[in-house]
């Protein structure tokens, strides 16, 4: 096996753990979109189906929620993306709850509800500040209000926050809140699940959590983004510790000694300064190790950190290991992960390409096995 993802089954159940004992007796959604943010959505639902912990799964699509409902049946599962008209009579027929975001979305399960004779269970989406999926406050005030669906029965209400992870203001957060709360108090939405909050919202923000609370990154062990770590901690809070669940792995494929000017990968962006010996890594951006960690990254080998030298390839990549004794083909190396004292992280990755945590895990190839630890 010459790459593998190993999910921590134990830190993964104390993360969501600690959403619970903050949420008391609130609903909790899980994240599991994006292939479980790139943790393998199989293995994440087969570890918690032994555990009561999730009311709800989020999902982005049918193919995910079918994947779901596979491997936990017992489970709500909420599709949180957009669905076609010709996926919406199998989300009838297997149960599944999905999002409204407009009329248009409305009409047409409607009428494919009633064209199935089953009824369709919505989570009604306001927008309040993303300009994403979502109705606007005056549209979805003049839907609640009639409300002429007869074959669609609303089981929650919901919006999403615009910048509450990126910044330590959070003013604008709390605008759409202010919206949120001012259109809903217009209706009698008892027995209707009203959720706004997400990982950074929970973390937070306990007047955000209302019926529901919806933890994805964080519930992998991740904190949302520096600024919520830091706002927690000025917050005067420092009784959590999230416990990052994925491990990636690979191999030492070639060990190459090389001489001082030979250049390392394509581009000849690299060349050896002095008579240096490489490794071989046969991992590469198809696999989801970005392009952009050329020539800046490191991974751990035998405790050590070895530098990326040249450009990242489809399929593999080098490091120089000329400073650690006795590496060999075969020798585990550590992409994400710990080591002792050492640790390579998913926010460190994402500095150096600059993105976040999220596109750093999320994309890692689902070809990868993922195992359970």
């Amino acid at each position: 096996m010459r790459s593998r993802i190993e999910i921590n089954s134990k830190q993964l159940i104390d993360n969501l753990n600690i959403f619970k004992r903050l949420i008391d007796g609130r609903k909790l959604l899980f994240a599991v979109k994006g292939n479980a943010y790139g943790h393998g959505i199989k293995e994440v639902v087969s570890i918690l189906k032994e555990y009561d912990l999730v009311d709800y799964y989020g999902v982005d699509s049918l193919t995910e929620a079918l994947i779901v409902k596979e491997t936990d049946p017992k489970k709500k599962i909420l599709i949180l993306g957009w669905c076609d008209r010709d996926e919406l009579k199998n989300v009838l027929e297997n149960g599944f709850e999905i999002v409204a975001p407009s009329v248009d979305f409305l009409d047409m399960i409607n009428e494919v509800s009633q064209n199935e004779g089953k009824t369709g269970v919505v989570h009604m989406k306001l927008e309040t500040g993303t300009s994403r999926l979502g109705m606007n406050p005056e549209e979805f005030i003049g839907v609640m209000k009639k409300f002429p669906y007869k074959n669609i029965r609303v089981a929650g209400v919901y919006s999403h926050y615009a910048n509450i992870e990126d910044t330590t203001d959070h003013s604008f957060a709390l605008s759409q809140r202010k919206i949120f709360e001012d259109v809903l108090s217009g209706f009698n939405l008892r027995g209707v699940l009203k959720h706004f909050s997400c990982s950074a919202a929970a973390l937070l923000f306990p007047e955000t959590y209302f019926d529901m609370v919806r933890v994805g990154i964080s519930g992998y062990g991740m904190w949302p983004s520096k600024q919520t770590l830091l706002s927690y901690l000025e917050s005067g809070r420092n009784n959590i510790e999230l416990k990052p669940v994925l491990s990636w792995y690979s191999k030492v494929a070639q060990i190459k000694n090389i001489k001082k000017g030979s250049p390392v990968s394509y581009g000849l962006t690299y060349k050896a300064f002095n008579d240096m010996k490489i490794a071989v890594i046969p991992v590469g951006y198809y696999d989801g190790y970005d392009r952009k960690l050329s020539n800046i990254s490191t991974v751990m080998i035998k405790g050590n950190k070895a530098p990326v030298r040249g450009r990242v390839c489809m399929n593999m990549f080098m490091v120089d290991v000329s400073h650690i004794k006795g590496v060999k083909q075969g020798d585990e190396v550590i992409l994400i992960g710990n080591d002792n004292n050492e640790k390579i992280t998913a926010e460190e990755l994402g500095e150096l390409a600059g993105t976040i945590n999220y596109e750093i895990i999320s994309r890692i190839g689902p070809h990868i096995p993922r195992i359970i630890a």
